[in-house]
């Protein structure tokens, strides 16, 4: 396969993708698949592979060509395994791991092609006239279903060659506890059989809702009963059968080709997700943007999209899976029928397989559109981990804008506090500020924070233009002290006109994330960007604190040795440090450097040397 190397200028493509279990297709420039892979949160997945330096080497030599990475969500993590089954097989993508034997997920299969029909488990699935469900990931609970299955619904396991009627073979044990009704003998006749069949293929459809009521209910008599031991069976039963009955909507034999549609809806846009589904196997999807849609009217959008959709189609499936009654129904299944060749059906499904696979693809509309309005902030420059760090704190507006704070003092002398700014994802040096505490006596450190809160917000009610821009958020160097401390000053606004601003806390010693409200911090792992950009945050907050407290301490020793030396005033003391930038440089200077400053004369110069 010819693939071309990607630049490396292209930005990292995982930004947008939604952090919900699905499978994540990569692709080549020319389009190809050329990985595929499952995971429980999407984006977190992908992000892994755009690290500077990964442990293997296949990641490094694919991360080279890939251009492009589609996904498609699915309801849990299991049936995004069998997903990304499906889908490797399917395009047998270069840096993905190939099993040559093929090996499948079992499944049951139900021999409907077969007078009296019997049921058991088979990892060999073929259109063969009989119905297949599943697969299942659990074996064992599929085996547990398969005896459990035979309780309730007493159906053949046996492979004896049975007709319609006249058999004459000799019953076997199951017969004699309820798990067979006895066709091999002739004890029941073809038409109380097929009832029996067809509760079986009910209850694995999913309409699972009898029999669990009817085993919920042994169970609780059961414990009425004071029956514990037969209400732990029922308990048993119940659980291995509501485990085993969870089928996956990506692989169906028995179904044929299928078109499933999903549509969504904000403002004037919608969006209609296409999952093509060939074979019984959902392999692809496809999604598309409609301008100048009314929310409202869904249905009429819906309608105009398979009219233009379908109208230069080279395949027509046999079924077009519906979320909602479209206009002129009855005359698209012919125009479509026409078009197909044989009868072409629009459905409406309102439960089983085609219903969660139509949920699914509405969902992943919804996701599409929540993706465009996304990439309207990725595109504006906005660093994504700004947009995570929103979805972990559950905030509703951007994070345009966050002020950090530190306190640094030595005792209670020389105590400052630093108020450093981020704007989108970007150091705001510009709108750094600095506090010398005044009123907090010895070493105090959340009495500190909270006068240095206090006062920034005053100023900010009294229109001072160096504080009259908010914070989307508040992030302070500290624990839960100090993010208390922060809480108490921002409780002393509660009846100004001052915005409720969110405030997280980040501890150093292993960099916990302290939120109001909640006991337990939030934990990141390390190499999380989100994590980094806060760590960032807080040590240019703790760096412009320390250069303040030292600078403040320098200048007040500075002053006091100048302080001893006769006729040098506040002007004469200034000049000459403007000059010579420390004490240390003046102790060296010669008296010639000592004159050349302006307003030292020689006799001044004289005494400084005489004390330096």
């Amino acid at each position: 396969m010819k693939t071309e190397q990607r630049d490396n200028a292209i930005p990292e493509l995982w930004q947008s993708l939604p952090n919900a279990p699905g499978v994540y297709l990569m692709k080549a420039s020319d389009g190809t698949v050329i990985y595929v892979g499952k995971a429980l949160r999407i984006r977190t997945r992908v992000r892994s592979y755009f690290r500077e330096k990964s442990a293997y080497a296949l990641t490094s030599q694919l991360m080279r060509y890939v251009t492009e990475i589609d996904y498609i969500v699915t309801e849990t993590e299991v049936e995004a395994l069998i997903l990304e089954n499906n889908l490797i097989k399917a395009h047998q993508p270069r840096y993905n791991v190939k099993l040559k034997d093929d090996k499948r997920y079992p499944y049951l299969r139900v021999t409907l092609n077969e007078p009296f029909p019997r049921i058991h488990i088979t990892r060999k699935a073929e259109n063969d006239g009989t119905r297949y469900f599943g697969p299942f990931v659990y074996v064992r609970s599929t085996r547990q279903t398969l005896k459990q299955l035979t309780k309730l619904f007493p159906i053949r396991t046996c492979t004896l060659p049975l007709v319609e009627a006249g058999n004459k073979y000799r019953v076997c044990l199951d017969y004699y506890i309820g798990r067979c009704p006895g066709p091999c003998a002739d004890k029941i006749d073809v038409p109380d059989y097929d009832e029996i069949v067809q509760k079986v293929c009910q209850f694995l459809s999913g309409n699972t809702g009898p029999v669990v009521k009817e085993l919920t209910e042994q169970m609780q008599a059961a414990a009425e009963a004071l029956d514990f031991e037969r209400a732990a069976k029922y308990r048993d039963t119940l659980k291995d059968v509501q485990q085993a009955i969870t089928t996956q909507n990506m692989d169906n034999v028995s179904a044929a080709d299928e078109d499933v549609m999903g549509i969504a809806a904000r403002t004037d846009v919608a969006c209609v997700q296409l999952l093509r589904v060939r074979d019984g196997k959902l392999l692809e999807r496809e999604h598309y943007y409609l301008n100048d849609a009314d929310p409202e009217s869904l249905a009429t959008a819906l309608s105009a999209f398979i009219s233009q959709y379908y109208q230069n189609a080279v395949f027509v499936p046999k079924t077009v899976v519906l979320p909602m009654p479209i206009e002129s129904m009855e005359l698209i299944e012919n125009w479509l029928s026409e078009k197909r060749g044989n009868r072409v059906g629009l459905h409406v499904p309102r439960a089983g397989r085609l219903r969660k696979l139509q949920i699914l693809a509405t969902k992943n509309a919804e996701i599409l559109l929540t993706q465009r309005e996304q990439n309207v902030v990725y595109s504006s420059g906005v660093e994504p981990a700004l947009v995570e760090l929103q979805e972990l704190l559950g905030l509703k507006h951007p994070l345009r804008r966050i002020e950090a704070y530190d306190i640094s003092n030595l005792g209670d002398r020389f105590a400052v506090g630093s108020m450093v700014v981020l704007e989108d994802g970007k150091p705001a040096s510009g709108e750094y500020r600095r506090f010398k505490i005044r009123s907090v006596k010895g070493q105090n450190d959340f009495a500190m924070m909270q006068e240095v809160i206090t006062r920034r917000f005053r100023r900010a009610l009294a229109d001072d233009e160096k504080f009259n821009t908010l914070p989307d958020l508040i992030l302070i160097d500290g624990g839960k002290g100090q993010l208390s401390a922060a809480q108490r000053a921002m409780k002393t606004f509660a009846s100004s006109q001052l915005p409720d601003i969110p405030l997280i806390a980040l501890a150093k010693r292993i960099e916990e994330i302290f939120v109001p409200g909640k006991s337990e911090p939030i934990v990141l792992r390390a190499d999380n960007p989100t994590l980094q950009m806060i760590q960032r945050l807080r040590d240019e907050a703790h760096r412009f604190a320390v250069t303040y407290h030292r600078r403040l301490r320098q200048k007040s020793l500075s002053v006091s040795v100048l302080d001893e030396i006769p006729n040098l005033g506040p002007k004469r003391k200034q000049a000459l440090l403007q000059h010579f930038g420390s004490i240390e440089s003046i102790r060296e200077a010669s008296l010639d450097s000592l004159l050349s400053v302006k307003g030292i004369p020689r006799s001044v110069a004289e005494n400084i040397r005489k004390h330096l």
